[in-house]
């Protein structure tokens, strides 16, 4: 996720409009609109204007190549709008790769900021892979995926093929938080899928995924 797009989130989420920001960083309320928009790379006096007003402070984290989850749903995100069922999977998949940083308070820095809306089954999948790995640690989980609760109805599974569809699942290998959602993915399986990398934010995908 940009910098921009991280102090746009943050400044919404306090409930400021461009002008109220403008009006508590002393910036122009143009300024602003054009470094959320991309048209602008701000200077690191701006950054921290704009996260004051928005009573944030930005940390910096040892990613070691990983993906936070908010960065991971704007590409599965994509993914699924394009009806490209096997690299959402694999976007998963990162997820629950990522978040087995050793650090705890990485893991955590990780989780933190709430990911992109997909759709109810995608989302639900999402919180429950993070909380797996964050429990993992006995780390807290965030706002976000307390409020995800999902269906435990649902006995849902990624839509990969027809053929997988028929395949049984062992759910006594499916982690309490995803069967709790509704969401039926082994832990093995997530395990067994190639890892996506960031750049796939930028692959022209293939016909959509039947």
């Amino acid at each position: 996720m940009t910098i921009q797009r991280s102090l746009k989130q943050a400044r919404v989420r306090a409930g400021l409009s461009l002008s109220d920001a403008a009006k508590k960083s002393g910036l122009q309320r143009s300024n602003i609109a054009a470094i959320e928009n991309g048209r602008r790379d701000p200077t690191a006096s701006t950054i921290e204007k704009i996260a004051n007003a928005a009573r944030v402070r930005l940390v910096l984290v040892t990613s070691d190549g990983r993906t936070t989850v908010a960065e991971a749903s704007t590409v599965l995100a994509e993914a699924v709008r394009e009806n490209n069922v096997r690299r959402a999977y694999r976007v998963l998949a990162q997820v629950a790769n990522d978040l087995t940083t050793p650090d705890p308070a990485d893991r955590f820095v990780l989780a933190i900021e709430p990911p992109t809306q997909i759709s109810p089954e995608w989302d639900a999948a999402l919180a429950g892979i993070t909380e797996w790995r964050l429990c993992q640690a006995q780390l807290p989980l965030p706002g976000w995926v307390v409020d995800e609760h999902g269906n435990r109805e649902w006995d849902w599974t990624p839509p990969l093929s027809a053929a997988t569809a028929s395949i049984p699942i062992d759910l006594h290998n499916v982690p309490e938080p995803l069967r709790k959602r509704g969401v039926l993915i082994e832990a093995d399986e997530l395990a067994s899928v190639r890892r996506t990398t960031f750049a796939d934010q930028y692959e022209r995908s293939s016909p959509a995924q039947k």
